[in-house]
């Protein structure tokens, strides 16, 4: 029988113990969801909320303490070793020997982990790296070293792909290559996702896994959901010249909030985002504003701590 999830998770509960602490720090607390075959899951939260500890219990390197987790059928406990055929973390702690060539590290992770390849090298191709193959990674630069762990990491032929910040390093053109490797060539995958990068949460994935401080789990929603629940989408930061009055600020936008010397502005749509960025520039006392769009991980993380954004915004 063909299993519609991939990832089922009930009551996860994972405790750090020392021995000063025999109580222990709960770092993920009665966690329940389930991940269908095929979708891509982003996984937000506030620092402390337990996300690259879930991933390591997810790839068998933590074992829970509680609760029931199956992966692709397999129990997580019992049959980790077949769990482990399934799946592959790719972390910024995966490390390689910097004396040994790119080729070199590729060739030695190809044998430990009985794999193709062959994936690795058609990474390696689309990132324009294929000219360094001879070179000692001890000379590559972070984002070399990133597209190297993607590369080792994408060598198994497996089911789900457990990534953890594999953008972080790369500039933005390089991101913007490997997020467009994601998105074409692995889409059929089953994919975990934490990362810091709004564009990476809202061109790879299908939902959103929001952790709370302390581990447990706020909701898991659909992208269309998360998006829906925005009560902005953009943020546009002003530098005035001079200390403003809010009937002056008012003149650009009635909604607004100052931070120290700072105004932020937040339009809904980018229509509205339009005409206050006229506004600013024929008002004569803003000497700098930025627009982005909202960040999404940034979100996340108010809504897990049941803030209300729109408190925030003065009326």
């Amino acid at each position: 029988m063909v299993r519609n999830n991939a990832i089922e998770v009930t009551g996860l509960k994972k405790i750090f113990r020392t021995p000063g602490n025999r109580k222990g720090h709960v770092v993920l607390d009665d966690l329940t969801f389930d991940v269908p075959r095929g979708t891509s899951v982003a996984i937000t939260g506030a620092n402390g909320s337990g996300k690259t500890t879930l991933l390591k219990v997810l790839s068998t390197l933590f074992l829970p303490d509680a609760g029931k987790t199956t992966i692709m059928g397999w129990d997580l406990v019992r049959d980790a070793a077949e769990i482990r055929d399934q799946i592959s973390f790719i972390s910024p702690g995966l490390d390689f020997q910097r004396k040994l060539t790119l080729k070199e590290n590729l060739d030695f992770f190809a044998k430990v982990q009985d794999a193709d390849p062959e994936a690795a090298y058609s990474l390696l191709e689309a990132m324009n790296m294929m000219q360094i193959i001879d070179e000692r990674s001890e000379t590559f630069s972070e984002g070399q070293k990133a597209i190297t762990r993607l590369a080792i990491g994408l060598m198994k032929d497996v089911e789900i792909l457990l990534l953890d910040e594999v953008t972080l390093g790369l500039d933005v053109n390089r991101r913007e290559q490997v997020i467009n490797y994601l998105e074409n060539q692995l889409n059929h995958k089953t994919m975990m996702i934490i990362d810091h990068d709004s564009t990476v949460i809202d061109r790879l994935c299908d939902n959103v896994l929001i952790l709370k401080s302390g581990g447990s789990l706020h909701k898991m929603l659909s992208i269309k959901e998360l998006l829906g629940s925005l009560s902005y989408r953009y943020e546009i930061t002003a530098t005035p010249s001079r200390a403003l009055d809010q009937r002056e600020i008012k003149q650009i936008w009635p909604t607004f909030m100052k931070t120290g010397g700072m105004l932020r502005f937040y339009p809904k749509t980018r229509g509205e985002a339009q005409v206050i960025n006229t506004r600013i520039l024929s008002s004569g006392f803003i000497t700098r504003a930025e627009t982005r769009s909202i960040d999404l991980n940034d979100y996340s993380i108010r809504i897990a701590d049941e803030e209300s954004m729109d408190q925030e915004i003065q009326f």
